[in-house]
């Protein structure tokens, strides 16, 4: 599958999964340097299967917050505890990761692995971000960057 057609489907399955899970629109692809530089929330999924791979989300610590909020229904006035927003960032990867395998077109089944949250300062997968994309006003104005990994397919 080329990759313009996984781009296409990352940020299809990205957008469905934020406004139907998080209440949250997706304003399209951010501007470069349109934020400034800040706490990021990472979160990764791996997945096998045909393709095998590895979703990698980052968001704004901002936008985190509101999104979490949103999907537990809590006051955003009132932090919610690091464990919970944790939780909900492995949640949203796993949403976003779900959401995008099940449209490819695979003979078999895939199996994703838990999702991990990642340590303040891991290092970002190499290359740029497969999606950089806008949030809404009710995510704090931030951004999401996603990295697809796909593994070369052993024959």
């Amino acid at each position: 599958m080329p990759n313009s057609e996984w781009d296409e489907m990352l940020a299809a399955a990205t957008a469905e999964v934020l406004e139907t899970m998080f209440f949250t629109s997706v304003y399209g692809p951010a501007q470069t340097g349109a934020y400034p530089p800040g706490p990021r929330v990472a979160a990764r999924v791996g997945f096998e299967g045909t393709p095998s791979g590895a979703l990698t989300l980052s968001v704004s610590a901002p936008a985190m917050r509101a999104l979490a909020a949103n999907f537990l229904a809590a006051d955003e006035d009132a932090p919610l505890p690091l464990p919970q927003l944790d939780g909900v960032a492995c949640e949203l990867a796993n949403m976003i990761c779900g959401s995008l395998l099940s449209q490819v077109k695979a003979a078999e089944h895939f199996h994703l692995s838990s999702p991990e949250l990642l340590p303040d300062g891991a290092p970002d997968p190499p290359g740029p971000p497969r999606q950089s994309l806008s949030l809404g006003d009710d995510a704090g104005d931030g951004t999401i960057d996603l990295w697809l990994v796909l593994e070369p397919h052993a024959n």
